[in-house]
This record gives structure tokens, C-alpha cells and sequence, in this order.
């Protein structure tokens, strides 16, 4: 089953597979807490930047412009290193290129900041799998699927364990 997505393009911004359904990775998610001091009013200054970039790169991809998406992403990880989104983000466009190496170290940076998201770790499944690195990409969909299931969303987990099952096979 997977073999046919080989081929695809990987999820993200600009992709969607029947395999997972997969909410757009947004800014919107990040939750900052609000306080009446000055230095977090710096702090949400500098995200701000960095969630204008992350839209601006959100909007970019949806209309093909790689180049420039990849930039915006770049550029909302400068401004903010923890934007795990952006990663997973820039990491996807990359493997949409084929630049599978350089995707690799951004999924994990955002699996690293989030790591209860299971989409970033289907996206990097998905890397491994294009590598032929098929027992780690076994373990990254597994995660993906545990947190499926954590998270209530057993469809999607239902899937994502059949093609764990054929992989294994």
C-alpha cells in the first residue's frame, strides 16, 4: 500500500494523502502564555516575526513558489528556533524536492520540540521510506500511530497499521 505513495509527494503543506488526515502544521498551535511584563512583550514581538514568515512560507508553497517558501520557512526558524512547525515545514518541501538528506535533520528538529504531534512523525516515516530505510521508517509510522491512537484518532491509526502491517510483511 504504501509503494503507490512512494511516488507522491510527502505530506505537508501542499500535499495530503489518504493514508492520514492531516490538519495544515500552522502557527496557529503555538500557545504563548501572556504575562504584563515587558520581556514577554519582546518575546511575542519576535514570534510574531517569525509567524509572518511561517505564513508568508505556508502561502508560497500552496502556490508553488518553493524557492520562496523555503526562504520564509528558513527565516521564521532564525527568528525563532523553537518553531517546530517551520521545521517540519522546510523538511517537507525538501523531500518534495528529493533533497531527502537535508529534510531528515529538520523532521527531527521538530520531532525534538514536539514531540506529541504525529504527523511530523509520519512525515519523516515517510523520508526513511524513500531512503530504503525501511526499519526506521517502521518505528517513526509506529510512533505516528501510537500517538494516533493517544490522541483518539483510531481511523487514521487503523490506516497507518495496515501499512505498517504490509511493510513488515
Amino acid at each position: 500500500m504504501l509503494n503507490k505513495h512512494k511516488n507522491h509527494r510527502f505530506l505537508g503543506v501542499t500535499a495530503a494523502t489518504s493514508l492520514l488526515t492531516v490538519a495544515l502544521v500552522c502557527a496557529a498551535n503555538i500557545s504563548l502564555s501572556v504575562r504584563a511584563e515587558l520581556p514577554v512583550k519582546n518575546i511575542l514581538v519576535q514570534n510574531t516575526g517569525a509567524n509572518e514568515y511561517f505564513q508568508q512560507g505556508l502561502s508560497l508553497a500552496a502556490q508553488q513558489d518553493r524557492a520562496g517558501a523555503e526562504a520564509a520557512f528558513r527565516r521564521a526558524i532564525q527568528i525563532d528556533p523553537n518553531l517546530a512547525e517551520a521545521y517540519a515545514n522546510l523538511g517537507s518541501l525538501l523531500a518534495n524536492q528529493n533533497k531527502l538528506a537535508e529534510a531528515v535533520p529538520n523532521f527531527q528538529t521538530a520531532i525534538r520540540l514536539k514531540p506529541n504531534v504525529p504527523e511530523f512523525y509520519y512525515m519523516f516515516g515517510q523520508v526513511l521510506y524513500a531512503q530504503d530505510k525501511i526499519s526506521d521508517a517502521v518505528e517513526s509510522f509506529k510512533k505516528a500511530r501510537d500517538l494516533l491512537k493517544k490522541q483518539g484518532k483510531t481511523q487514521e491509526a487503523n490506516s497507518l497499521e495496515r501499512v505498517i502491517k504490509s511493510m513488515t510483511k
